[in-house]
Parts: structure tokens; sequence; C-alpha cells
């Protein structure tokens, strides 16, 4: 039989619960998830007291968690409170009634709450991640972490949460112009030491969770934005500039009637949505990516980590596998432009064969990465050539063997800018022959690329002759002047004359190209 756990997490807007059972080592299975919207942060900031009756119904909901964790026989249990708790002068008489009902409620501190958020994101991913800006916007404050699976470099934390700002600045429905700059202008000032520090760390990615961010990501979506990630989405700031815009004409009785999950949450919406974007700006986010996992997932990961005395990473149970094509139609891929650079990368593979001696089953691998290089572009043209290997890594695509996976992805990362690199960590932690393989698939990916750099089919084919054994002239086939596109193919060709230690040159073909 598995062994169950349970986690609470008691937050300043919201009362949660998960029960998970361990089947194998280092990965759960989640039973049960329940969200009670008691808000235990009411009153909290404005007066240092809980609220007596919010108190009662928190309380009962603690005993209705209790029970449903009894009824599963969890091993273990572990529920924490954050800034509600931490603020309120009676929140240790909270803490003893809780105890008494069969909860060992704790209040854990700023550092550990944004520990536990970067924790419980990173258990989500498919994928390693470098280095990643974390951060949770609560009823109460706003915690930040950058991190990685091993280290966290800073954690911050700071009193904007959504509930204590709306009560504290917007007092009218919907809320005035003035209120609105009052609560801009201390949020600018509250960030500014936080991101001068935040910007020395060199992250990768940067994720935002809890409640207010993720109903912010799935309401843009309802009204137009980008489609859904398996567990992550992606928030755009001018998406979010213009969402904000409208929400905050709205009265709350309007906005809960558009916003996706808890009507309860529509009077605190624009408190937290202008909380996120000016963090966006001030850190220069044009887009984050937003999980639905967050301090709760956190907890349980920790509570295993503790309860078997182990350090490496827990993971929730993986999620279906997909297909090459259905990677392909979910980041909506330039589906031609896909198709020939891996119709003149693989005809480059063949006819090269003397050069990089690859056995024929690498084909398959230069064919993927070939259809899913660009698929970055879903996220954002800057750097698209990372985001497309960040994807590919977290796609599980059930064709792919983890180390047939690992290959693509580094394939499609270098199809464009820089060459492969020890310095770069993804491609640092390939075997050295996959290494080489790596190097020689890419070299042979850029040069397709550049051949139809303007997505419009241009070159029909290419071939290839070696003169001597230092020089590779590469014939393209086409109705057009090419001079731009061998213009492009010189500069891209770069790793393969590195690669394969000889000069390349490209020319147009005298053969009919309609042939």
């Amino acid at each position: 039989m598995p062994d169950h756990f349970a986690v609470v997490d008691v937050g300043s807007n919201a009362m949660r619960l998960q029960i998970a059972a361990v089947d194998h080592p280092k990965q759960y299975r989640v039973l049960e998830q329940e969200r009670q919207p008691v808000r235990l942060g009411h009153d909290v900031f404005r007066t240092g007291k809980l609220d007596p009756r919010t108190a009662d119904a928190a309380l009962k909901v603690l005993g209705d968690f209790r029970a449903l964790a009894d009824r599963y026989r969890v091993k273990a249990i572990r529920a924490v409170g954050t800034s509600a708790l931490r603020e309120a002068r009676d929140g240790k008489a909270f803490v003893r009634r809780a105890r008494k009902s069969g909860i060992p409620l704790e209040v854990i501190s700023e550092e550990d709450e944004a520990r536990l958020i970067s924790l419980g994101i990173m258990s989500g991913l498919r994928f390693h991640l470098p280095l990643g800006l974390f951060l949770d916007i609560g009823g109460g404050s706003v915690e930040f972490s950058v991190a990685n699976a091993s280290t966290l470099f800073c954690l911050f934390s700071l009193p904007l949460g959504a509930v204590r700002l709306t009560e504290a600045f917007l007092a009218t429905d919907p809320p005035r112009n003035r209120e609105i700059n009052s609560l801009r202008d201390l949020v600018q000032e509250k960030l500014k030491p936080v991101v001068r520090r935040i910007e020395k760390e060199k992250f990768t990615m940067a994720f935002g969770s809890g409640g207010t961010v993720t109903a912010l990501a799935e309401t843009d979506t309802l009204v137009g934005g980008d489609t859904k990630l398996d567990s992550l989405a992606i928030l755009r700031r001018s998406r979010l500039k213009a969402l904000l815009e409208l929400l905050k004409g709205l009265p709350a009785s309007e906005r809960a009637s558009m916003i996706s999950g808890d009507p309860k949450r529509a009077d605190i919406i624009v408190a937290g949505g202008l909380v996120l974007h000016e963090i966006m700006t001030a850190a220069g986010l044009d887009y984050l990516f937003v999980s639905r996992r967050g301090l709760r997932d956190g907890l349980m990961v920790d509570l295993l980590q503790r309860h078997y005395s182990a350090a490496e990473p827990w993971h929730a149970g993986a999620e279906r596998a997909e297909s090459l094509e259905q990677v392909c139609q979910k980041y909506l891929y330039d589906r031609a432009h896909a198709e020939h650079v891996s119709q003149l990368a693989l005809n480059l593979f063949y006819q090269l064969h003397d050069l990089h001696q690859l056995p024929e089953k690498f084909a398959t691998v230069l064919h993927a990465a070939a259809t899913l290089h660009d698929i970055g572009l879903f996220v954002a043209y800057p750097k698209h050539h990372k985001h497309s290997y960040y994807l590919i890594k977290s796609s599980a695509m059930n064709s792919f063997s983890k180390t047939d996976l690992d290959l693509i992805a580094n394939v499609a990362r270098y199809h464009r800018k820089a060459h492969p690199s020890q310095k770069h960590l993804g491609f640092s932690q390939l075997h050295p022959d996959q290494q080489q393989i790596v190097r020689k698939l890419s070299a042979i990916l850029r040069v397709a690329d550049s051949l139809d750099y303007t997505h419009d089919q241009t070159v029909k084919a290419v071939s290839c002759a070696q003169k001597q054994s230092k020089q590779l002239i590469i014939a393209a086939s086409a109705a057009a002047n090419l001079k731009e596109h061998f213009q492009r193919a010189a500069k891209k060709a770069g790793l393969m004359q590195e690669v394969f230690n000889i000069d390349v040159t490209f020319e147009k073909t005298k053969n009919n190209p309609n042939r």
C-alpha cells in the first residue's frame, strides 16, 4: 500500500489542502486538492487582529481538512500559516486553537514561504532550469526568489498582497484614479531595492504563481490571450496592461462575471494585477510563465524530502506524453517553414554522411529538431531558440527516449546565435559523445534554416560537392535570386566550418529547379 501525506496552506485569502500518495521513490500522486475561500487576512492588515467570525470559519475548514486527511490515514500532515498569521497579534492564539482541533499549524517566515513557493513551481517542471525568478502574489505579501533546483540565491518578501492593498487604498468601487495612482506610487517605491538586487542575477525564465496571478492569466486567455500550456501559461505584460484597463473601470459585481476562478476575488484583482504589472515593468519582463503550482506543492515536496531523508528532487506524477505533431500544433508553429527546413536538413544529412559519419538513426533526431526549432516563438521572438529548448524538454514526447529528447532540445537550441559551449548548462551536462552529435546536427540545421530565412520556400533543394578535402560547395536550386539567402547562409555556416574543419561556399545550381 502506498504511503499518504497531507499539507495545508492557511493563506491570507484562501485555505488549501493537498493529499498525495507515494508509489515510487522521488515521485508522488496527488489524490485530493481542495481550496476554501476563507479570507483570514480580512481586517488583519488594518487592525492587527483576526476577525473573530473569519477565524471561526477558518477553524471549521481546518477541522474538515483534518477529517479528510484521516479518511486517507495519512502518515504525516504539515500545515503552515503565512502573512495574516505572522502579523495578527492574536495569531498565536489561533495556532493553539488549530492544534487542539488536530492540525499542527505553524507560522512560517517570509523567507521560508518564498523558498517553498519556488520549490513547488520547480517540482512541476519537466526540464532542468539553470536559474529562475519566482514571484507569488498572496493576500498579504509578495514573495520573490531567484533559485535553481539546488540553490537559493536571494529571497525577498514585500507587504504588497492583494487583500492588504485593496483594504488600504481602494475604498471606492470601481476605484478612482487617485486611489490607483497612490497605490502605484507605493508599489514602485517598495519594488526599487528588490529589483536592483534581482537584476544582478542572470535568471533565464520568470514564473508567477498564486491565485491572483493565475486568475489574471486565465482571464486573459478567455479574452483572447495565449492558449494554455499543460502546467504553465504565458502572460504578456502588454496584455496584462490592457486587461487591467478594462477591469479597473468596472464595479466588482461586473468584474466577478468576467474573471476566471473564484468570483470572490473580484474585489482584490485590480490591486493584485497592478502589483504584477509594476513588478514586470520594473524587472523588464515582457512576459512570464504562470504556474498553478506554488506554496502548497512546495510544502508537499518539502514534507516528503524530510520524511524520506533525501534532498533529491521530488516530482508529481508525469503528465500524459505527447506526439511530435501534438507539440507542433500546441505551439502554433509555421508548418510550411518547419517542414521545409526539415527537408533541407535531411537532404544535407544524407549527402554529408562522409563528413559527419553519424548512424542513420540520428536523422530522426535532426528531423524532430528541425520541425520544432522555432516553437519558442510561441513565447517571444527574443531568445526564442532558448525557449524552444525548454518547451521541447518539457514536452515528454512519447516517441523519443529521454536521451533523444535531450539531443533534440539542444540541436534546436543551437539553430541560431551562440555555438554549442561548455558554458551552457544544458549542453555541458551531455556526454562528450552526445555533445559531438549536437554540434554536427546543429551545424546542419543552421544552414538549412538560413536557406529558408524568408519562410517562403524559395530554395527548392540543395546539392553538395566536396572539392579536395577542405572545401564544401552547397548548391541551391531556385528560380529567384539567392544573393541574400547565401549571405545569411555564409554567416550561419561558421559552425559547420568549425565542426568539420572545411570551408563552405554557396552557389546557385544551373539545373532546372522544377525538375
